[in-house]
């Protein structure tokens, strides 16, 4: 009887592990096949949905993963950030049985955009930042979504978000904390076809890899608040739109601008007074004097270089 057991619970791991056998590259090709006939990517997806207003299309949850902060411009109001960007929606149509497939519980489909039909395979959201320089297509990589048996899909794509910002906090500079905000949103699709929510908090910091993080770097994130409304347009009165709002506040590395500017100005203010403890028969005062006032001259120059232009 034991043995007998012994032979089922062996027998019920292996199948458990079928779709990590040899045989799911067969069963893989059957699934996508099947899954694939008859399906239109650019129409939304079948889901159950919780909202009032629709009962079409699905609900997308969206997540930010912030990896790097690669460059701040605050002259030209830009920021470039390197992110992973995670996507998760569900899509009745990719729901299959696994039983009927090997035990397959996951397979891939190519994915590079809402607007690219002839390089995308099955539908994926039409969520764009308002306020970037060049869109999400061309920034972030492509990558292959990942359908489970149960319709759920998620899609993960590295890349960088270029964003235009209207910084604010220049005015205490070095000791500044500039916030620049993006909006994230829907171009075509409202919320009739395509809601908007978050994953968890919407964000979260890469902290478990070697290289994330800042290292020698100017700006770093301090902190990043999210938030999201619903607006109305006048072509769908009766459709909200969701704009998710991620604010990010940066800092700035302020060891750099102390030693080369905060500390040589106040030592040439505290030697400026030297001049008035002289006595009037030295003939180094005015020379003392001059050379403070060329040192000064020359200092203001070179910092104007590197500080930003403020209208605060």
């Amino acid at each position: 009887m034991a043995v007998h057991i012994r032979c089922l619970i062996l027998w019920l791991l292996a199948w458990g592990n079928a779709a990590l056998e040899q045989s799911y590259t067969e069963y893989a090709t059957l699934l996508r096949a099947h899954l694939l006939n008859g399906l239109d990517p650019a129409v939304p997806p079948k889901s159950v949905r919780s909202v009032d207003y629709s009962r079409a299309g699905t609900d997308v949850r969206m997540e930010i993963r912030f990896f790097k902060v690669q460059g701040v411009s605050a002259s030209q109001g830009q920021m470039r950030l390197k992110v992973w960007v995670r996507m998760t929606w569900s899509d009745l149509r990719l729901a299959w049985d696994s039983a009927a497939f090997g035990n397959v519980t996951q397979t891939f489909f190519r994915a590079v955009g809402s607007t690219d039909l002839e390089g995308t395979e099955i539908w994926v959201p039409d969520i764009q930042v308002y306020n970037s320089n060049e869109a999400n297509q061309a920034t972030l990589d492509g990558a292959n979504p990942i359908v489970y048996s149960d319709g759920t899909v998620f899609w993960s794509r590295p890349g960088t978000l270029d964003t235009m910002c209207k910084f604010t906090g220049l005015v205490a500079f070095p000791f500044d904390r500039l916030k620049c905000a993006m909006e994230w949103g829907a171009w075509v699709l409202s919320d009739g076809f395509q809601g908007i929510n978050l994953t968890n908090a919407g964000y979260v910091f890469l902290t478990t890899e070697d290289t994330s993080g800042s290292s020698y770097q100017e700006y770093g994130i301090r902190t990043v608040e999210v938030s999201y409304k619903q607006s109305f347009y006048d072509t769908f009165p009766d459709q909200p739109w969701t704009i998710v709002k991620y604010t990010i506040e940066l800092h700035r590395a302020t060891f750099y601008y102390g030693t080369l500017i905060l500390f040589p100005t106040i030592l040439i203010t505290y030697l400026s007074f030297g001049v008035f403890f002289m006595s009037h028969e030295v003939g180094e005062r005015l020379s003392f004097g001059i050379t403070l006032l060329l040192v000064v001259e020359v200092m203001r120059t070179s910092v104007a270089t590197f500080v930003p232009i403020c209208g605060e």
